[in-house]
């Protein structure tokens, strides 16, 4: 063999074995189900109540209008986490067992969701109209978990540019 083709078989070898090895080196610590982590869940909270701060300092609520506030906080909470299911219990149940849970499991969702809605509507009437503005401009934007999925655009980026 011819030197050049030794330097070119070994650096064919190496390059070879580097891609392989890289996968392993790059592998996350943490293999869990992804969103089941402690510090996700911390993570949401923290930035929900950001959010809600930035929202009643924009907003420069009056006594009068605390109240509504209050009552809307109560009722906006995170989606809850589901409760871990034992895979046994899961595994025990029969199939349409399984899919009345997920029902109930729904019904309390929505329940949850009506609740928000009525404070949600007594708070938006006890707003001025600057402070409807506010909180609309606020909540128009697209929202973090849209992976991927456009927000709205004004018209003048949605033009394509001559």
């Amino acid at each position: 063999m011819t030197p050049q083709r030794n330097f070119a078989s070994s650096l064919l070898l190496a390059t070879s074995l580097g891609m392989l090895a890289a996968p392993a080196v790059a592998a996350p610590q943490d293999c869990g189900q992804p969103g089941t982590r402690g510090e996700y869940w911390e993570y949401q909270g923290e930035r929900m109540a950001q959010q809600q701060k930035q929202l009643h300092d924009a907003l420069k609520l009056t006594p009068d209008q605390e109240g509504a506030w209050k009552k809307l906080m109560d009722t906006h909470q995170p989606m809850a986490r589901m409760e871990r299911r034992k895979p046994d219990d899961w595994a025990k149940l029969t199939t349409p067992e399984r899919a009345d849970k997920m029902v109930e499991r729904m019904r309390e969702q929505q329940s949850q969701m009506f609740e928000h809605v009525v404070a949600l509507k007594e708070f938006y009437a006890v707003l001025t109209p600057e402070q409807k503005k506010t909180f609309d401009d606020f909540h128009s934007g697209a929202r973090s978990g849209m992976r991927g999925k456009p927000g709205p655009r004004s018209m003048d980026r949605a033009a394509p540019k001559p």
